[in-house]
C-alpha cells in the first residue's frame, strides 16, 4: 500500500485536493441556493467527478497510448467529457427520481422526467460524437488517422511507396450539409425528441387526477405545442412528398409478380378510372407513386455519387475522383435538381423555357409569366424527365392498355383471357399494384408491345404516361394532338431526346384542355393582371384530388417564391 502511493502520489495529491474543494463548495456555498440545494450539490458533485475522472486517465493512460503518434488533442474533450457529463446527469436524474418517489411523489411526472434525462444524455452523446467524427476527423476514426500519420511518417524518412490503406481526406464530405452532418442526421434527431418529449409529456398525464385548472390549461398547451413542433417538423424538414409517402406507403402488398422482391410500389392518391370510360384529365397519373420513384432515385444517386475511390495514395484518389468521378448533379435554374446528360442536354434549361414562351406569345398571343410557368413546373412536373439510362420516366397503364385493346375489337373473353396469361400487363380497372417504377416499367411496355404486335401496334404507348409532366400517349389524339407528331413512334422518339419536348407537350395540353369552356392556360395567363386562378387551374390539371393534395396552394406559393426571387 505504501509503494502504490509513493509510486502515485502526485495523482492522488490532485484527486484529495479535488475532493477537498468539492467538500468545501458543499458547506459553504451550497447552502446559498435555497430551494435548489439539490441542484447546487448535483452541479458540484458533476464538476468534482470530472476532474477526477481527467486526473485519472491523464495519469494512468497505457504506454502504447502515450506513445501514438496522432492523437487528436480534441478527442478526451468531446469522447471523454462528453459522456462524462451525459452519464452523470443520467444517474443525477434516476437519484433524484428515486428520492421523489420515495418521499411520495407522483410516479408518472418522475417517469415520464427520467425519460426526458435519459433521451437529453443520449442525445448529447451522439450529437457531439457526430460533430466530431466529421467535422473535426473528416469521417474517419483516431486509429485511421493514425495510419495515414504513420505513412507520411515512414516516407518523410525516405521509405518509399509506403501504403496507408486508407485515402487521407481533405475536408468534411458532409460540408454542405447542417452541421457538416450526413442528409437526414438532424431531422432524425429533432423527430426523435419531439417524439420522446410528446411521450414523456403523455406518461406524466396519467398521474393528473387532482390537477387545478391552471395546470391543466397549461399541460392543454403544452400537447398542443408537441403536436404542432412535429407536424410542422414533418412538413417543413421532410416536405409534402414525404406527408404522402408516410400516409400511404404500406397500403398494399408488393407485388405478387416480382421475383427478386427488390421493386418499389408505388401509392397513388387517384381514384379509380373505369376501363369502359375514355377519359384525358388526369396526365400525372400517379402523384405519390412517382414520389416514391423520386425517392428511390435520389438515393441511388446519393449512394453512386458519394460512393469512396477504392486507392492507396491521398493524391491519386483525388485525382480520379475529379477526373473519373460520378456526374455530379447540377440545378438548371428550376425548382428540382436534374442529371445533366454530357451527350444530348436532355434537362429543361430556363432559356428554352423563355423561347417557348415568346414563341407562344408571337403565335398565339398568349402571355404566360415566367415565375408562374417555373411555379406549374416545380409542383406539377415528376421531378425528372428521364432516367438515368437516357430513356423517359415512364408509368405503364394496365387499365388503359386494356382499353385500346377493346377499340380494335378485342372481345371481353379475349381480354380475360389476356389478363390470365399477363396479370401485370392487362387489367380491366386502375389499381396501384403492378406498378415496378423506374427502369423495370420498360419491361411492362416492352411486354405490352408484344402483346398488342399487330393487332393495335400504338396501344402500348397509349397506354403510358410519358416524361416529366407524365402525359398518357392517348392524348396524342386529343389534347397534344396540336403537336403535329407524325406518329406514335415519332412521339415515343422525342420523349427520349430531351425534357423540352416534354415541356412542349404541357403547354398544348393546357392549351387544348378546358374548365367550364375555358383552356387551362387562361386561368394562369397574363390576361387575369396577376390574379391567377390557380384553384380552377388545379381543378382543371389534376381532377377532384387537387384539394386532398392543396395543388392550389402549392401552385400560389411557388408562384411568389420565384415571383420574389425576381427571375
Amino acid at each position: 500500500m505504501i509503494q502504490f502511493i509513493s509510486k502515485h502520489r502526485l495523482p492522488i495529491i490532485q484527486i484529495i485536493t479535488i475532493i477537498v474543494m468539492i467538500l468545501l463548495l458543499g458547506i459553504f456555498v451550497a447552502p446559498i441556493f435555497k430551494g435548489f440545494m439539490f441542484l447546487a450539490v448535483g452541479i458540484i458533485i458533476v464538476i468534482g467527478m470530472g476532474m477526477i475522472y481527467g486526473v485519472i486517465v491523464r495519469y494512468f493512460r497505457t504506454p502504447d497510448e502515450k506513445r501514438k503518434i496522432y492523437r487528436n488533442k480534441y478527442h478526451d474533450v468531446f469522447f471523454k467529457g462528453t459522456v462524462i457529463f451525459a452519464i452523470l446527469m443520467a444517474v443525477l436524474g434516476i437519484v433524484y427520481g428515486f428520492i421523489s418517489y420515495v418521499e411520495g411523489g407522483n410516479p408518472y411526472r418522475i417517469v415520464g422526467l427520467l425519460i426526458t434525462v435519459i433521451w437529453i444524455a443520449v442525445f448529447m452523446i451522439y450529437f457531439v460524437w457526430s460533430v466530431y467524427f466529421y467535422n473535426i476527423n473528416y469521417g474517419l476514426t483516431d486509429e485511421e488517422w493514425e495510419k495515414i500519420a504513420k505513412a507520411k511518417e515512414m516516407s518523410a524518412y525516405g521509405v518509399q511507396e509506403v501504403n496507408a490503406g486508407i485515402p487521407e481526406p481533405l475536408y468534411n464530405p458532409y460540408r454542405s450539409q447542417t452541421f457538416g452532418l450526413p442528409p437526414g442526421t438532424v431531422r432524425g434527431m429533432i423527430a426523435f425528441t419531439l417524439l420522446i418529449g410528446g411521450m414523456s409529456l403523455l406518461i406524466s398525464s396519467y398521474g393528473m387526477d387532482y390537477i387545478s385548472n391552471a395546470e391543466m390549461a397549461l399541460r392543454a398547451k403544452q400537447f398542443e405545442f408537441f403536436e404542432t413542433a412535429f407536424l410542422m417538423m414533418i412538413a417543413f424538414y421532410f416536405g409534402d412528398r414525404s406527408l404522402k409517402y408516410l400516409r400511404d406507403r404500406w397500403n398494399t402488398s408488393p407485388n405478387p409478380s416480382e421475383k427478386d422482391g427488390t421493386n418499389i410500389t408505388a401509392q397513388p392518391n387517384a381514384s379509380t378510372t373505369s376501363s369502359r370510360v375514355q377519359t384525358f384529365d388526369f396526365p400525372t397519373s400517379d402523384p405519390v407513386g412517382l414520389d416514391d420513384q423520386a425517392f428511390q432515385e435520389e438515393d441511388l444517386l446519393f449512394k453512386e455519387i458519394n460512393q469512396p475511390e477504392s486507392t492507396s495514395k491521398p493524391l491519386t484518389g483525388l485525382k480520379k475522383a475529379l477526373l473519373k468521378g460520378p456526374e455530379m448533379m447540377e440545378s438548371m435554374g428550376s425548382a428540382y435538381v436534374q442529371i445533366r446528360d454530357n451527350t444530348t442536354q436532355k434537362v429543361l434549361a430556363d432559356e428554352e423555357i423563355k423561347d417557348a414562351l415568346e414563341t407562344l406569345w408571337l403565335e398565339k398571343q398568349v402571355k404566360l409569366a415566367f415565375p408562374v410557368v417555373k411555379a406549374v413546373i416545380s409542383v406539377e412536373s415528376s421531378g425528372r424527365g428521364h432516367l438515368q439510362d437516357g430513356r423517359a420516366k415512364i408509368l405503364f397503364e394496365g387499365h388503359k392498355f386494356w382499353y385500346w385493346l377493346s377499340k380494335v375489337g378485342k372481345t371481353q373473353e379475349e381480354l380475360e383471357e389476356l389478363q390470365r396469361q399477363y396479370p401485370d400487363i392487362v387489367y380491366p380497372s386502375w389499381t396501384r399494384e403492378h406498378y415496378r417504377l423506374g427502369a423495370d416499367e420498360y419491361k411492362r411496355l416492352e411486354k405490352a408491345k408484344e402483346i398488342c404486335q399487330g393487332i393495335n401496334d400504338k396501344a402500348a404507348v397509349y397506354a403510358t404516361s410519358w416524361g416529366l409532366f407524365q402525359i398518357l400517349g392517348e392524348n396524342l389524339d386529343h389534347f397534344i394532338k396540336g403537336r403535329n407528331y407524325k406518329d406514335w413512334k415519332d412521339f415515343e422518339q422525342k420523349q427520349h431526346e430531351a425534357e423540352l419536348y416534354h415541356f412542349l407537350d404541357f403547354l398544348t395540353f393546357i392549351q387544348t384542355k378546358k374548365l367550364d369552356r375555358k383552356p387551362l392556360v387562361s386561368f394562369i395567363s397574363e390576361e387575369n393582371k396577376g390574379n391567377y386562378d390557380w384553384t380552377s387551374f388545379a381543378y382543371g390539371y389534376n381532377g377532384r384530388g387537387y384539394k386532398l393534395n392543396k395543388y392550389d396552394e402549392k401552385l400560389a406559393a411557388a408562384y411568389y417564391k420565384f415571383k420574389s426571387q425576381e427571375i
